[in-house]
């Protein structure tokens, strides 16, 4: 493979973000701030629900250390900027699903050190700080947004124009990646089976999705944050297995989450758009 699959990661991260910025002014980024029962909602299911999910998961399922480590982190990390691959494609809330991936993943920024700080013993023995680990998300998560942000408000008619070739070229990349990492996933998969770790993955998944339906709002807006709270930050957990836990297969699980969540999501996304149609054509025939 002549690019590594990570950094294909790292250039779709900072191409999303970026074209967050561009596409969502900050006034509109605002919006979702001053939604207090939303944000609040959000916040809590994402920060403290999910993460209770994964420590009781760990709990009933006899997974390795290593699984273990991999299924707290997920749980603990919200704000995956893949959200935006299908909440692009809800009109009605394009401007809350970007701001609300937009936060989310600043709040992956703030919920890293703290969740890699459940394994004092592992970012104690690794050689690079957890400063460099935060840096690192900072640099391909808030810089590219704040970016955006800035480009936009300086020159709208240059960001407005810029904003559908760069949400084509991360599109391009993210079919890429997926191609690409099939075999890791696959083999992934293969290598965490038994002990109950893809059934407690599946169950993490499925709860953040109701979790995230059950928030509130709307049908669209549902839809939203039941992607946004699904998909977990596989990236920063990606970043921090291969930092903070070199030579171990925490990494696994990200990577066997991704093979879940992406399918699991395109499907929810496209049995919406196949009743919606079915739904208008029932009205059409009745009127």
């Amino acid at each position: 493979m002549l690019i590594k699959p990570i950094l294909l990661f790292d250039a779709f991260v900072v191409l999303v973000m970026f074209s967050i910025g561009l596409r969502v002014s900050g006034s509109e980024l605002m919006d979702v701030m001053r939604g207090r029962t939303i944000l609040i909602r959000t916040l809590v299911a994402n920060c403290v629900l999910i993460p209770a999910i994964g420590l009781l998961l760990v709990y009933i399922f006899p997974v390795t250390r290593d699984a273990m480590i991999g299924l707290l982190l997920l749980a603990a990390i919200p704000g995956t900027p893949i959200a935006m691959q299908f909440t692009k494609q809800i009109q009605s809330r394009l401007a809350f699903a970007a701001g609300m991936t937009a936060v989310l993943s600043l709040v992956s920024v703030v919920m890293t050190p703290l969740a890699v700080e459940v394994f004092p013993q592992a970012a104690k023995g690794n050689e690079r700080p957890i400063l460099s680990l935060v840096g690192v998300i900072f640099t391909f998560i808030a810089l590219p947004l704040l970016a955006g942000l800035a480009v936009a408000r300086r020159t709208p008619g240059i960001a407005r124009r810029m904003v559908m070739p760069l949400l084509i070229l991360a599109t391009l990349i993210f079919v890429f990646v997926m191609w690409e990492t099939r075999l890791i996933r696959r083999q992934a998969l293969i290598s965490i089976a038994g002990h109950g770790t893809i059934l407690a993955i599946v169950l993490l998944f499925l709860s953040s999705l109701l979790i995230g339906w059950m928030i509130g709002g709307d049908r669209d807006m549902r839809r939203v944050l039941a992607t946004s709270t699904s998909m977990r930050n596989v990236v920063i957990v990606l970043y921090i297995a291969r930092y903070c836990f070199p030579g171990t297969s925490v990494y696994m699980i990200p990577i066997a989450y991704l093979s879940i969540m992406v399918p699991a999501n395109l499907l929810f996304h496209l049995c919406f758009v196949v009743w919606q149609r079915f739904h208008r054509h029932a009205q059409a025939q009745t009127t």
